[in-house]
């Protein structure tokens, strides 16, 4: 495999999925991550650990859901590659050797690359073991808030910028046949 190929394969990628909503039964595709490369693109991670990487939101009655699917992390600074399955999938009675079964095909998928691999089941396992656990949580968190009220901030001057260019009403406004000279 080419260095352009191999560079090409650690991309962040996505795939549309359809859902179906629990509520209303209506249908659609949002896009989500298959191969989430941190370096590129770092919200990921925030995502991850706040909790809001693949929810979706039905467009007819907008009830919020967790598309629960296998996906592919990718740390350059640490050059892991994990792989991230549902939770469920464990528990349902693979266990250890359904974990191992994965870690081998995952380390043959990504054999001509030079990175280490794991498989973890759940976010939360993997927010755990590789990025930081509960002090990564509260962080994001805080991140995440700071990062609201920056925007909100912003939305705020720009409102208060564009008021005061705009007349409070039709008759402030200035008319060109108006303008006398005295």
């Amino acid at each position: 495999m080419s260095k352009t190929a191999q560079k090409r394969s650690l991309e962040t990628r996505f795939m549309e999925f359809e859902v179906v909503c629990r509520r209303c039964q209506s249908k659609w595709q949002p896009a989500i991550a298959r191969f989430v490369n941190v370096g590129t693109d770092p919200d990921a991670r925030l995502g991850i650990l706040i909790n809001t990487m693949h929810h979706s939101f039905c467009p007819q009655c907008r009830l919020k859901q967790y598309i629960d699917t296998t996906f592919e992390y990718y740390d350059p600074e640490e050059n892991i590659v994990i792989q991230v399955r549902p939770e469920w999938e464990f528990k349902a009675g693979g266990g250890e050797d359904y974990y191992l079964k994965r870690l081998e095909d995952l380390v043959y998928k990504y054999s001509k690359n030079d990175v280490r691999v794991d498989v973890v089941f759940g976010l939360r396992e993997l927010i755990d073991k590789y990025l930081g656990g509960e002090d990564a949580v509260e962080a994001a968190k805080a991140e995440w808030y700071r990062r609201k009220e920056v925007a909100k901030k912003k939305h705020e001057e720009r409102t208060l910028a564009k008021t005061a260019f705009e007349p409070d009403s039709p008759d402030d406004a200035e008319d060109e046949d108006s303008t006398t000279t005295a």
